[in-house]
């Protein structure tokens, strides 16, 4: 079949333009001259094999999505997450964006090939305050793994992939993103967790971008910030899942009185926790 070189080129010239690339870019990066991938981008221009596969390798893409017969652009997903947080994105953090992306599709489709199962939890929450639903949420979780009321996770990571979530940690240059959900449209749900941050930050930001994995499925992004709005009522309920699934309450109840606390036994408990001295003082 042959392939339309007009809606190959809107594709070319889309994601280009999504990285936020001039030809120029793309020219240095790829060694494509910018005159030819303008061409390319205009549909007077036929690319060669190799050009098509040097590119998909640039833009972290699938070549075959670059040559179907779909008019529509590939990247639906991202597409709506800058037009809503387009600010909040560097040119060097789209492209860990795509970067990672292209990780939870390819890991969805090796998953999908191979025969990898993956566990259903499914969890409706009851009455109607935000803060509760995330404590609901994350003890019916940890009841669904075994773990026991005194247990603390241990790798999370592990946990939710055991659910079908591909969540990745990558370094972005916007140190005030903690974490990225993508209901995406083709791999699931994707989480991004901020490199950037510590060790035990990390933990606590998986589990936060889970909960909006398990309660805001139907929105296809969430951004969540170090500093949200304080009357954001889907980050709190995040929070407060991430807190109980790390710190379960009846664990915290039998903590000694953390007023006498002395600095070194604020991070003792932390640490038995695998949590930071923040969000240990935030519960």
């Amino acid at each position: 079949m042959a392939v339309d070189l007009k809606k190959l080129g809107k594709k070319l010239k889309s994601y280009r333009e999504l990285l936020q690339e001039s030809p120029d870019d793309v020219g240095k990066a790829t060694g494509i001259a910018s005159g030819r991938l303008t061409g390319m981008e205009d549909g007077v221009i036929r690319p060669s094999g190799d050009e098509i596969l040097i590119l998909a390798d640039h833009w972290k893409c699938d070549f075959q999505l670059l040559l179907s017969d779909e008019s529509s652009t590939p990247f639906k997903d991202t597409d709506i997450l800058y037009r809503r947080h387009g600010s909040a994105f560097s040119k060097e953090d789209r492209r860990v964006v795509q970067e990672f992306l292209y990780l939870c599709e390819t890991e969805a489709f090796l998953i999908n090939e191979l025969g990898h199962g993956q566990r259903n939890f499914a969890h409706i929450p009851k009455g109607s305050y935000f803060k509760s639903h995330g404590e609901q949420g994350a003890l019916a979780l940890r009841r669904f793994f075994g773990y026991q009321p005194d247990a603390v996770a241990r790798d999370i990571y592990a946990d939710f992939r055991s659910l079908g979530v591909h969540i990745f940690r990558r370094k972005l240059k916007n140190s005030d993103i903690s974490g990225l959900f993508i209901s995406h449209s083709g791999a699931g749900p994707c989480l991004l967790v901020n490199y950037s941050e510590d060790i035990y930050r990390q933990r606590f930001t998986a589990a936060h971008e889970m909960a909006h994995a398990i309660f805001d499925s139907d929105e296809e992004v969430v951004v969540s910030f170090v500093r949200p709005d304080r009357d954001d009522l889907v980050e709190i309920r995040a929070n407060r899942f991430a807190s109980c699934y790390l710190m379960p309450p009846s664990m915290l109840k039998r903590l000694p009185d953390p007023s006498n606390w002395s600095e070194e036994n604020a991070h003792y408990w932390a640490n038995q926790f695998r949590v930071s001295c923040d969000a240990l003082a935030g519960c």
